[in-house]
């Protein structure tokens, strides 16, 4: 059976979301501990919010922000993103039906309950969670977008990368710079050439 989130809290996803744009991304994994450090934390049920992330690949498994986190944080983007992360997480939902954010509570209550083998509360939970969330994107705009085709572009298997991945292959960025050398027999051209590549490239941050 499939392990499908939700929150018993599902008047609050507008505010766990909102939350992201409010403050910084977060440096560390996100986890109970950060919810309490930006007040979202009132009782045990908000920490159901943090599988809904992974889930939808707004952390990844480690709990760190993705490249999803970083971009919800631009209101004229955020809708976009979530409908994205959305459909990527719900992949199963949308196979079956491509326009699953439009379909009336039975639908997905059908659904939801085939795929878990959960109690009627539990599965009425995970039709309102997914529904709220719904409420908080823009598939239509979704559709006519490409800037995050890069994203979805990647194998279900694999995880989205996190920021901290980036960060981590960016500092090892290697640079390889070649020289067309003048021919010449006098060695101060190729004296100076070579001082200059120290001075310009080669020498550290101030």
């Amino acid at each position: 059976m499939s392990e499908i989130p939700y929150t018993p809290l599902v008047g609050k996803i507008k505010e766990y979301f909102k939350k992201i744009q409010e403050v910084r991304v977060p440096k560390k994994k996100v986890t109970t501990t950060w919810l309490k450090s930006v007040g979202l934390y009132k009782s045990g049920n908000d920490s159901y919010i943090l599988r809904i992330w992974k889930y939808i690949n707004f952390i990844d498994d480690s709990g760190f922000p993705t490249v999803f986190w970083e971009q919800y944080r631009d209101p004229s983007k955020a809708k976009v993103v979530l409908a994205q992360a959305i459909r990527l997480g719900y992949k199963e939902l949308f196979e079956l039906y491509p326009d699953a954010y439009r379909k009336d509570r039975e639908a997905l209550y059908a659904f939801f309950s085939s795929k878990t083998g959960k109690s009627k509360k539990t599965v009425d939970y995970m039709v309102s969670t997914f529904q709220n969330l719904c409420e908080l994107a823009d598939f239509e705009k979704e559709a006519q977008k490409v800037e995050l085709a890069s994203v979805m572009s990647i194998s279900p298997a694999k995880p989205i990368t996190s920021l901290k991945t980036e960060r981590k292959v960016i500092s090892e960025l290697h640079i390889n710079i070649q020289l067309h050398l003048p021919a010449t027999t006098d060695p101060t051209v190729y004296d100076n050439l070579f001082k200059a590549l120290r001075k310009y490239l080669l020498s550290e941050e101030e």
